[in-house]
């Protein structure tokens, strides 16, 4: 099955946020996606979101991801734990050869499952993709903007692909074929 990378167009601004303690995630201090044994999510990667505020001298100020975190829980009513911690947002832009494979329904999901399938000894093997198999072939990033997130949100990772853990729109970079800003 080949999957098609939607062009780098389709990409909206994107951060990485962190607290100011954690230093930038430069190429060189990368650390390459694996796969987790128990979960959906791979360990490590670059994680981003789609910017959501700037400041008025253009530098962005929060993004999908932070702005996930001061949402009150339905439950709790509060925000997380971590909400105002992630305050350094830096900009993340994709190298024009980056290959980006978007999740915007189901059907994408269940086709990078499908192209990437992990062995059948994983507990994961029905939700997740192999994302070390697609780094190897050549794949940077996974894009899953709100559509897939909410197209997605009600499957549950036992009975097939999933983006259960994934709060927000997110790009999930398994090579650092990006660039920050350089200070």
């Amino acid at each position: 099955m080949e999957l098609m990378p939607p062009g780098l167009k389709l990409l909206p601004p994107i951060a990485y946020a962190s607290s100011v303690d954690v230093p930038p995630p430069y190429p060189s201090r990368f650390e390459a996606a694996g796969n987790s044994v128990d979960l959906i999510r791979p360990e490590h990667g670059l994680w981003c979101s789609p910017v959501t505020a700037w400041s008025v001298d253009g530098a962005p100020t929060r993004t999908a991801w932070t702005d996930w975190l001061a949402t009150p829980d339905e439950v709790t009513g509060q925000g997380s734990a971590y909400r105002g911690t992630y305050t350094r947002i830096i900009t993340v832009e994709p190298l024009p050869e980056a290959r980006i494979y978007l999740i915007d329904t189901a059907d994408d999901l269940n086709r990078l499952v499908a192209a990437f399938p992990l062995p059948p000894d994983r507990p994961m093997r029905r939700a997740a993709p192999d994302w070390e198999a697609m780094a190897a072939a050549g794949w940077d990033a996974v894009y899953a903007p709100a559509a897939g997130i909410a197209a997605n949100e009600h499957r549950h990772p036992m009975a097939g692909p999933s983006l259960a853990r994934w709060d927000c729109p997110s790009v999930l970079w398994l090579h650092p074929t990006c660039q920050l800003p350089i200070p």
